[in-house]
């Protein structure tokens, strides 16, 4: 039996409860979803997304069908039920912390009955742990709730008065696979192909620039920096390094602060003779060479070859809640704002752009950003006098 007519079954079901309310479809749920973040970006009041996973192998449908109709008799009537991806179910709780969305977990789950199937569950509070963040860990359940557990499956036994167990894996997975679906199998395809074409293609060009860096200043080949990626997780980007070993990295924050609580441009500091780069460094930077080992980034899952630009941990700590949207899809070598302007726009410019994309991503929106990549670079290249300016320094010299 495939999921939609489970769905159809579960939600005829549904309907004789107490008090009858419409149980989603996964499509229908994600929409919800949708406009549930909407709402809280234009309100600041937040909301908790709680999901329910059968412990069973394949499903009990007798023990998930007394859950929604637990869900059914509970639920406000601001809240919203319905399936997500997989077969879950999740409950989407308006104006609700993760301590009240615990509170909720604990009166559908109290005493379900004997024979049924323990549950998992997970709370996401929309946005303060939307996003990894080590410092926003959700809510502890009560130690009366484990104090008899199956190791061998890793869930409450039947025995104790709550037959659940919260989640303890990774967030940003099962957030990814449950509430805004999965990464197109299309896209990492491409990505995994294109990256390894383009090592092998790009090889003697990639061998020219490490020489040149060797020979222009003394230190590590690669810069590795911690950058914020899908859903806020934390991962480690390669670049060719253009400054100089131990630069000052404080010039750059204080100048992106500025950057983000204004509306001048997105210049970089490269166009105001950055005494941190090394020879050769604004060439590789203006030109994106710098930004090519990131393809190793995207064969290890990472990064994409098309997605908004990955920013450094102490700029996503000074986003407002809507700007993290551009956080929902896999950060890219490429992307729109690369083509729609880049340095002529305005930080919050960026964000708009870098969220359009996340809602309209197809095949042939991917395609038509990476074909206007080159021209993109050679217009920025040749607007900022880059290698005229380079040639006459080297003149002078």
């Amino acid at each position: 039996m495939n999921v939609c007519t489970e769905e159809i079954q579960f939600a005829e079901r549904f309907r004789d409860v107490e008090e009858p309310r419409r149980f989603y479809s996964s499509r229908e749920f994600a929409h919800i979803l949708t406009r549930e973040r909407d709402r809280t970006d234009r309100t600041g009041q937040g909301f908790s997304l709680v999901v329910f996973e059968n412990s069973a192998d394949g499903g009990d449908r007798g023990s998930t069908s007394l859950l929604i109709s637990r869900i059914a008799n509970r639920i406000r009537t601001t809240d919203d039920a319905g399936f997500l991806k997989e077969g879950k179910i999740g409950v989407v709780l308006s104006y609700t912390g993760s301590k009240d969305a615990l509170k909720f977990v604990n009166d559908v789950l109290r005493n379900l009955g004997p024979g049924v199937h323990p549950f998992y569950f997970n709370i996401y509070s929309y946005p303060s742990s939307w996003v990894s963040d080590p410092a926003a860990d959700p809510p502890s359940v009560p130690k009366s709730w484990n104090r008899r557990t199956d190791r061998r499956e890793g869930f409450a036994s039947e025995s104790i008065p709550f037959p659940v167990q919260q989640r303890r894996g990774d967030r940003t997975r099962d957030l990814r696979a449950t509430a805004l679906g999965r990464i197109p199998a299309w896209k990492r395809g491409i990505d995994i192909l294109g990256s390894i074409l383009a090592l092998i293609l790009l090889s003697p060009l990639l061998l020219l620039v490490a020489l040149l860096i060797e020979i222009a200043s003394p230190g590590p080949l690669f810069f590795r920096q911690e950058r914020i990626g899908l859903f806020g997780k934390r991962f480690m980007i390669w670049k060719f390094r253009t400054m100089y070993v131990n630069a000052n990295t404080a010039v750059h924050q204080d100048y992106l602060h500025n950057l983000i609580n204004s509306e001048k441009a997105m210049t970089k500091l490269d166009n105001k003779k950055d005494p941190r780069i090394i020879p050769f460094g604004t060439i590789l930077r203006k030109t994106g060479i710098d930004e090519l080992p990131q393809l190793i980034n995207v064969i290890c899952g990472e990064m994409s070859l098309v997605g908004p630009r990955p920013c450094v941990p102490y700029e996503a700590e000074a986003y407002q809640s809507w700007q993290k949207r551009r956080f929902d899809v896999m950060p890219g070598l490429t992307g729109l704002w690369q083509v729609s302007g880049k340095n002529k726009t305005t930080f919050k410019e960026m964000v708009r752009l870098d969220i359009s994309y996340t809602k309209k991503r197809t095949f042939w929106l991917d395609v038509t950003i990476f074909l206007k990549t080159i021209p993109a670079i050679v217009e920025q290249v040749t607007e900022g006098g880059v290698v005229r300016g380079w040639m006459r320094t080297r003149v002078r010299s």
